[in-house]
């Protein structure tokens, strides 16, 4: 009896201990705030470059939010002698989120600017489901954040007579959080390749940026066709690239560009004529919006977008592809072009290219074109976050330096550069780099096959043949590099001419 009093008391101690430890690793990874009614974990800070990124996942399961209140939830990175506020997110109840989403649709109407800090995003909250979310943010960072702790400010919307009370809670310190990830060179890389790939810094600070987009139009050949949704479809995207590009540090936008494409559908003298009057249309409605503001506009109409169909048939696999190019080639349009289509092969080529290829080509294309000041580092890490569509392609370069060479940063910001310029030579190669670094050979010949011709090339070439196993030719490239003046490639020559001698 006496032994199983002493064994019970070494069980009940052994609770006590597991629950204390429970208790302490909570209050070392979570924190309390809002009244103890928001619990934060998984507080993060992560320097990447020259950029800072906020982590952090918080659960307000503890607030009692009616359906017409919301509140507002801010970090703030504070040290002694400065502060910098991170973007909010606003949690609204079901009814007071119609409220703000009428107020947000008409404050877009008449052009209303928002006042403070643009909040990251706006959540409704949903009591029949987990009410969570994870927050992450990147800023600019700056060397007082290496002594600042981060705080959150949870404000009261004061709805319904009630004060707009603001709570501030600390939650973790930078200087006590686990130290920031330091990219390395990724796992996959090869080292060999890394040292003798080719690397192009390119040169396009003179050259004018533009942001687009495009809306199909389906069946629809005409403006007069149009439903107003999708006039104002094209109002909104314009304004919203607008509002993008003027918040890019250093932009002046140039001009604005839109052109509508239809398809060969019936004359061709009355579709020129309907193409100026639907530019016309077209502008007209695009003006009384007031979208272009003071930036020039130009609208322009493509009658018959033969230019699109025949790049679709090219790509194509359908019956008499390249008798129906040849008519295309050689007949001009006032002499009959459709008509002759229409002939070959009792229409059955015309019938296929009207009925898959006509509707694709009727679109309007819009553009929104600007200068741009040449961005510091940390500013360009940002862009790339939330608008990489507004970098250039020397920005991305430099993004990349931030990091080490080889590490998957690194390489990230390569891919992405080559999928915004595809037609880029510089983004191509230093893509292809990346992948040869990686042994992906598939992947690296998709990007480089088009410039083989090009001199920059040729090392990047030369390691592509040496990669898939084809030594001669890779010499063959190798050499003609090293006459272009690349200096890697005399380094990679004499491995092969090592690896020969060996055998």
């Amino acid at each position: 009896m006496k032994m199983l009093i002493i064994i019970r008391d070494n069980m009940k101690k052994r609770l006590c201990y597991f629950f204390l430890l429970l208790a302490l690793a909570i209050s070392t990874f979570g924190q309390e705030a809002y009244k103890g009614q928001i619990f934060i974990t998984k507080q993060q800070f992560i320097r990447q470059g020259n950029m800072l990124q906020v982590n952090m996942h918080i659960d307000f399961e503890g607030v009692d939010l009616p359906s017409d209140e919301s509140f507002t939830f801010t970090p703030v990175l504070k040290s002694a002698k400065q502060q910098m506020i991170l973007s909010p997110v606003i949690v609204n109840g079901p009814q007071k989120q119609k409220v703000y989403h009428r107020k947000e649709v008409l404050d877009r109407y008449n052009k209303k600017k928002h006042h403070g800090n643009m909040p990251l995003f706006v959540l409704k909250d949903n009591k029949k489901s987990t009410r969570t979310f994870s927050y992450s943010t990147e800023v600019p960072y700056d060397e007082w954040m290496e002594e600042s702790a981060l705080y959150v400010e949870t404000e009261e919307c004061g709805c319904n007579g009630k004060r707009a009370n603001i709570y501030e809670d600390k939650i973790a310190e930078m200087k006590k959080m686990p130290k920031p990830h330091v990219p390395d060179i990724s796992d996959d890389v090869d080292r060999n390749m890394l040292a003798w790939v080719t690397i192009l810094a390119p040169n396009d600070d003179d050259k004018l940026l533009s942001v687009n987009g495009s809306i199909p139009l389906g069946k629809r050949n005409g403006l007069d066709c149009l439903p107003e949704e999708t006039c104002y479809e094209l109002y909104y995207r314009i304004r919203n690239e607008i509002s993008s590009v003027k918040k890019v540090r250093g932009a002046t936008i140039a001009c604005i560009n839109v052109t509508g494409y239809t398809s060969p559908i019936g004359d061709n003298k009355d579709n020129e004529k309907q193409a100026i009057s639907r530019s016309l249309l077209l502008k007209n409605y695009l003006s009384q919006t007031h979208v272009n503001g003071k930036y020039p506009l130009n609208v322009a109409w493509v009658a018959e977008d033969w230019d699109s169909i025949t790049s679709l048939i090219k790509a194509s696999k359908m019956p008499l592809r390249e008798a129906t190019l040849d008519i295309i080639n050689t007949v001009e349009l006032v002499k009959g072009r459709e008509k002759v289509l229409k002939n070959l092969a009792s229409g059955i080529p015309y019938k296929f290219i009207s009925e898959k290829f006509f509707p694709q080509v009727c679109r309007l294309d819009y553009e929104v074109k600007y200068n741009q000041e040449s961005l510091d580092a940390a500013t360009g890490l940002l862009l790339l976050k939330t608008h990489p569509k507004a970098l250039k392609l020397s920005e991305f370069y430099a993004i990349a330096n931030t990091y080490p060479k080889g590490s998957q940063e690194y390489n990230d910001v390569f891919d992405i550069a080559a999928r915004l310029f595809p037609d880029n030579p510089q983004a191509n190669i230093n893509a292809a780099a990346v992948a040869l670094t990686k042994k992906d050979a598939k992947l690296a010949r998709k990007y480089l096959e088009r410039f083989a011709a090009l001199p920059v090339a040729y090392n990047n070439m030369g390691l592509l043949y040496l990669l898939e196993g084809n030594k001669d030719k890779a010499e063959v490239y190798l050499q003609m590099a090293v006459a272009a003046g690349i200096p890697q490639a005399k380094v990679a020559l004499k491995y092969i001419i090592r690896t020969e001698s060996k055998k």
